[in-house]
């Protein structure tokens, strides 16, 4: 039976790994969110790259299988226009070519459904109000979850 003999630099970036770990284990991160972590931890950069060369290379870090799954979560739970999920993709350090990709999959007939149903939740919640002012919020309410403009006006032309 041998002892293992490793260096300060080898147990720094194997806690790092394994606080990582922990820190994924309540959902899915990306690469930056996890390094931002671990910097807030006080690991230095060369504990972060080592542990972070072991996460991706186990496949516990993918920016781009995070950003699919977080597009596909936000149009089936909370529904979002590109727009918004384009700028939260850029809040959590995906990188744009990545995000461009990742929105490319959606066609525009999917956010239109997707808007259409929303438009139509938010319509029966204003059922009360007169014609002129549901029109106006539902629209507000899809511009603040991130639709584009005109793809609302064709929404709310047909709730009329």
């Amino acid at each position: 039976m041998g002892l293992t003999f490793c260096s300060d630099e080898e147990r720094r970036a194997e806690e790092a790994y394994q606080m990582a770990l922990r820190y994924l284990g309540f959902r899915s991160r990306t690469q930056k969110e996890v390094e931002e972590h671990l910097k807030r931890k006080g690991f230095d950069e060369e504990a972060i790259e080592k542990a972070m060369e072991k996460l991706k290379g186990y496949g516990f870090v993918d920016d781009r299988a995070f950003a699919l799954s977080w597009v596909n979560s936000r149009l089936r739970n909370n529904p979002k226009g590109k727009a918004a999920m384009v700028w939260e993709l850029r809040q959590k350090g995906v990188d744009a070519g990545l995000i461009d990709e990742v929105m490319g999959s959606i066609s525009e007939e999917q956010e239109e459904a997707v808007a259409n149903r929303l438009a139509q939740k938010y319509y029966e919640r204003y059922k009360g109000a007169d014609e002129k002012e549901r029109a106006h919020k539902v629209a507000q309410a899809l511009l603040r979850r991130g639709f584009d403009w005109e793809l609302i006006q064709r929404i709310i032309r047909r709730l009329e």
